[in-house]
């Protein structure tokens, strides 16, 4: 209900208290209910407040300086104080306990309001320097908050180690980090999102692959994700890459687990199967690179990678799973996206990409939005039974993720966030004698798995535009696309250089295709190969890209460009799009290169291959596109699921609207113990 007239809490925001501020208000007061901190020591209670929430912000976060998501977050709950203080008054178990809503972007809201540590009592590794050394907390990183979005699953982490992940992320930064320092980074933050139901592990590859943890999947434990945190502190990245060599491993994790099924002790949750894939793209396939596997001569490189991925698949498939999906994250200014963003698309994922400064948790929102998306209609899950920190004991909880509304064809909206509330163990066993038989009922909930099967616009639109994939056409002599009244084809052989291909279409009446319109890449993206296609793009003698048949120049800045760089290379001079996506799918290429090409005829050119009807696609009002082009599904829908996006309103509020001032620095004894309390 809360993002429905989100524009209008936004707009009509109040600033909320924060949790690191010493500002509060007389409701923060000295109560009974909920335990003692444990700075208070043996003192009874703790300084709460029940008339207000508190907020945290995502660690490192300034401030005076929010960006448009975070406030967002903030001032779309704002008024939820009167629905927490209703709910747990009249809860049935009649007592209290921390209730709270975290969003997508790290913002955690909690009730009743209660003063952050810290100060001297908070290690320097916990401590966020710009909010008085405040003991940081990102509630993406909690079992509760991975269990409620993403349900049990297997998932192996393929993380690349060669030598071109020490390359700086962002050459054109003095001082910039390296691809691997945030891989590694990013990866570290991933691991403290799994759950107990999780089975995990790492798989680092370059030229040759290794599981961090041997044989095979873990559960996520502490300490099993310690150690893995622990070998990743002593990796350093070398050598040459094949994909080939680290996606083996990778499945081959998976292939084994799947295996262990029916075993007493399984070492698997059963359930979704997981690759993401942390990688700068640049492949041995497509450099010069030497290949530890073989490539096959009778098919291009880039389509050896696909060829053998989907083996993999019928092998897993075979072991009695489900078949994996794969999240690419590709990472550099300049890293090679080509093959990530294929094996994204062919493999029901979703590509991302992280730089430098960037929360690499919102970029992997992706992952977890995909998955929590089949739990929308799915019941509350609990966690195990655990010691709380602030000090209501031993404690249950109880956590559901938060989707936007349904669409106008009734699909789920996206993740938004998760709600959660803790039940204290004694409030059980008061409100019900067969205290063990409930908890082994919300053992059950805690494991059921997820279905992943997805509708029509809710893959693309969670893909987005930088991530959306190009559609599958069913293999057929021609094509007929509406939109240009136009023919296409895209014959397999032969494979020419550029000035042949050209010269093959125009013997045929036509043209090398052109990209002029979105209409027109959706299309002509769908009929690429992986590899790449001749269309009739060039630069001419003046360095200037253009249409060859039209003579319309293709600035450098066009979204057609998968990157900016090579654009004057010299010995690159011709284009070629492959399947990485409708945009950002071109690169110039080696005109003598033989390629696989695309050629376009006007309607009264038709030509003779594609008279015959059977011979013919026609992608029309009336076609069924087995990948749904994001252009296709409607505008109220898409602001619906991508509600990662702030609202226009958040980008004009002054961050002393959203955030109440901090006040004086405080310690956390006189901000969290009662007055009667002994220092």
């Amino acid at each position: 209900m809360a993002h429905r007239g989100r524009e209008e809490a936004v707009e009509d925001c109040e600033c909320s208290l924060h949790a690191c501020g010493s500002a509060f208000r007389d409701s923060h007061e000295c109560r009974k209910e909920l335990g003692t901190a444990p700075a208070c020591g043996n003192c009874t209670g703790q300084k709460l407040d029940f008339d207000n929430s508190f907020v945290l912000t995502p660690p490192g976060t300034n401030i005076d300086a929010m960006g448009s998501g975070v406030k967002d977050s903030i001032c779309t709950f704002r008024k939820l104080d009167s629905v927490f203080l209703t709910a747990n008054v009249h809860s049935e178990s009649g007592g209290r306990a921390w209730t709270y809503v975290a969003t997508t972007d790290g913002v955690m809201r909690s009730w009743p309001g209660r003063a952050r540590e810290r100060g001297d009592g908070v290690n320097v590794e916990d401590a966020d320097e710009g909010l008085g050394s405040c003991k940081i907390y990102d509630p993406r990183t909690r079992p509760w908050y991975g269990a409620a979005t993403s349900g049990p699953k297997d998932v192996v982490v393929l993380i690349d180690t060669s030598r071109t992940m020490l390359e700086p992320d962002n050459p054109f930064v003095e001082g910039s980090a390296t691809r691997w320092d945030n891989a590694r980074a990013a990866l570290l933050n991933l691991l403290d999102t799994f759950s107990l139901t999780d089975h995990v592990n790492v798989v680092e590859f370059s030229d040759a692959a290794f599981p961090i943890v041997p044989g095979g999947l873990v559960p996520a434990t502490n300490e099993n994700v310690e150690q893995i945190k622990e070998a990743l502190e002593i990796i350093r990245p070398q050598g040459d890459k094949d994909f080939r060599v680290g996606l083996d491993a990778a499945f081959d994790v998976l292939i084994k687990a799947s295996k262990t099924a029916d075993d007493d002790k399984p070492r698997t949750a059963n359930c979704q199967k997981v690759i993401i894939f942390l990688t700068d793209g640049h492949d041995c396939t497509t450099t010069a690179q030497n290949c530890t596997m073989n490539t096959p001569e009778s098919s291009p490189p880039v389509d050896a990678v696909h060829d053998f991925v989907a083996k993999q698949q019928d092998k897993l498939e075979a072991a009695g799973s489900e078949r994996a999906h794969i999240f690419p994250v590709s990472f550099g200014l300049d890293g090679d996206d080509k093959i990530p963003k294929q094996l994204a698309c062919a493999n029901e994922g979703v590509w991302g990409r992280i730089m430098s400064g960037d929360d690499p948790l919102v970029v992997l929102h992706a992952y977890t939005s995909y998955l929590a998306s089949r739990r929308r209609d799915a019941g509350v899950v609990w966690t195990r039974q655990y010691a709380d920190e602030f000090g209501l004991g031993p404690v249950f909880t109880a956590a559901k993720p938060i989707h936007g509304p349904r669409t106008s064809r009734g699909e789920g909206g996206a993740l938004l966030g998760v709600a959660g509330h803790d039940v204290r163990v004694e409030d059980f066993q008061a409100l019900s004698p067969k205290f063990e038989g409930v908890v082994q009922r919300l053992e059950t909930r805690r494991t059921q798995c997820n279905d992943t099967n997805f509708s029509a616009c809710e893959l693309p639109i969670l893909r987005g535009r930088s991530g959306e994939c190009p559609e599958d056409f069913m293999s057929s002599m021609c094509y007929y696309f509406d939109k240009t009244d136009s023919f296409y084809i895209a014959p397999d052989t032969p494979l020419l250089p550029y000035d042949k291909a050209d010269v093959f279409c125009q013997s045929l009446g036509g043209k090398l295709a052109e990209m002029q319109d979105t209409g027109e890449e959706e299309l002509v993206t769908g009929l690429a190969s992986n590899s790449g296609s001749w269309i009739g793009l060039r630069r001419d003698g003046n360095f200037v890209w253009r249409w060859a048949s039209s003579g319309v120049e293709v600035e450098p800045t066009s979204e057609l460009w998968a990157f900016t760089r090579g654009l004057n290379d010299a010995g690159k001079a011709c284009g070629s799009v492959d399947r990485r996506g409708v945009r950002h799918s071109v690169e110039p290429a080696d005109c003598t290169t033989e390629a696989r090409f695309i050629c376009e005829f006007a309607a009264e050119a038709e030509p003779d291959v594609c008279t015959r009807e059977s011979d013919l696609v026609r992608v029309d009002k009336d076609y069924e596109y087995a990948v749904r082009p994001l252009s296709t599904c409607k505008t109220e829908d898409e602001a619906l699921l991508v509600v990662t996006e702030a609202t226009a309103a958040a980008e004009l509020l002054p961050p002393d609207r959203v955030v109440c001032p901090l006040g004086e620095p405080a310690t956390t004894f006189k901000l969290q113990c009662c007055a009667e309390c002994p220092p």
